[in-house]
């Protein structure tokens, strides 16, 4: 089972919505909606993941979502095409 994390969403200068992973320490994406963000986050949570793995490197934890922090599920997660969990 591929697992889901937490993303930070934070709104730019440009009024972009920047998303990030803290559990991994690198990575963001952008959107010009929240949701348009989350979208994107999709695509890089799986490029966290598949990178960390191809690195032989262990996943991190996932730490707790919450209403600042939403869960996002990769795509191809097991259900179906996944997506951010409210």
């Amino acid at each position: 089972m591929t697992p889901n994390y937490p993303a930070e969403i934070e709104r730019d200068a440009d009024g972009r919505f920047v998303v990030t992973f803290p559990d991994f320490g690198w990575g963001a994406t952008d959107g010009a909606t929240r949701d348009e963000a989350l979208v994107e986050a999709r695509d890089l949570l799986r490029e966290l993941i598949a990178t960390t793995i191809r690195e032989g490197q262990a996943l991190p934890a996932p730490s707790r979502a919450s209403n600042r922090r939403p869960q996002v599920v990769p795509p191809n997660a097991g259900r179906g095409e996944g997506g951010s969990l409210p």
